[in-house]
C-alpha cells in the first residue's frame, strides 16, 4: 500500500497541474454575472433559487448581494447569510475553464471527475478573509470537487498574477498565479505565495504524515500545486 501510494503522488508530481483549477473570474467579470441563474444555499440550511441582482464588494469578494427571486421578490444578503452561492455560467466561462490535465487526472484517480468539473457553474464560498480584520467575505472556489480537506479560493490582490488576454472578465490565456487562498477547518484563509509554497510546504500539509512522506526529497514546483491539493484530498482520509 506504502509503495503504491508513493508510486501514485510522485506520477501525479510529474505532471504540471497550473491549469488544474477552474478558471478565476476577473474584476469585471463579477457585472457579467448580472441576471444570471443562480442557486443560493443559506447559513441556515434553506435553499433558494432565482436570478443575480446587484452585487456589491471591492478586489474580488462579493461582500454584498441581491437574488431576484423566481416570484418577482428581490432578497438582499449579506456573505453570513450564505453558505454557497453557485452561478449558471455562460458559454464563454465554460470554455476558459476546461483544463488541460483533466484526462491525466481521470485516468489516475478513483474520484468521479464529473464531481470535480463543475463546468456549469462558478461557484462562491463564504470564508473569513486572510487580512487582521478577518471579514467574512463571498469568494470564489477554485477545486470544486476536491475541497474536502483544502478550500482553494482566488486571492484578490491585485499583483496575484501576471498579465494576460481576457474576454468578458475571463482570462484566457498569458496568466501565471502567484498567490492563492487556503482555507482548512473552516478557518481564517492563509496566503499561498509562489514564492515561499516550497518552504512552506509541510506547514500546509502537515496533518498527513502520509502526504509529507509521500514527497519528501520530490522536487516541489508550485504550478503543480492543485495536484498536491489534489492528491491530498485523496489519500488524507484520516
Amino acid at each position: 500500500m506504502k509503495s503504491t501510494l508513493i508510486l501514485l503522488l510522485t506520477t501525479l508530481s510529474l505532471f504540471s497541474f497550473a491549469q488544474g483549477f477552474v478558471a478565476e473570474l476577473e474584476d469585471d467579470g463579477y457585472a457579467a454575472l448580472g441576471n444570471s441563474q443562480c442557486i443560493v444555499k443559506l447559513a441556515n440550511g434553506e435553499e433558494i433559487t432565482g436570478k443575480i441582482g446587484t452585487m456589491s464588494g471591492s478586489n474580488g469578494y462579493i461582500s454584498a448581494i441581491t437574488i431576484k427571486l423566481e416570484n418577482g421578490e428581490k432578497r438582499k444578503l449579506k456573505p453570513e447569510d450564505i453558505s454557497q452561492l453557485q452561478v449558471k455560467t455562460s458559454k464563454l466561462m465554460k470554455l476558459a475553464m476546461i483544463t488541460e490535465s483533466s484526462s491525466s487526472i481521470k485516468e489516475m484517480t478513483r474520484t468521479n471527475f464529473d464531481d470535480i468539473v463543475k463546468r456549469d457553474f462558478v461557484i462562491f464560498e463564504t470564508a473569513m478573509r486572510h487580512n487582521k480584520a478577518g471579514n467574512l467575505r463571498l469568494m470564489q472556489l477554485l477545486n470544486p470537487g476536491f475541497d474536502s480537506k483544502i478550500k482553494v479560493y482566488a486571492d484578490p490582490n491585485p499583483n496575484r498574477k501576471t498579465d494576460g488576454i481576457g474576454i468578458a472578465g475571463v482570462k484566457l490565456t498569458g496568466d501565471v498565479e502567484k498567490s492563492y487562498l487556503f482555507v482548512q477547518n473552516n478557518e481564517k484563509a492563509v496566503l499561498v505565495k509562489k514564492g515561499s509554497y516550497k518552504k512552506d510546504f509541510d506547514e500546509l500539509y502537515k496533518n498527513c504524515p502520509k502526504m509529507i512522506e509521500a514527497f519528501a526529497g520530490e522536487k516541489l514546483k508550485f504550478q503543480d500545486i492543485a495536484g498536491h491539493v489534489f492528491a491530498y484530498d485523496q489519500i488524507c482520509q484520516d
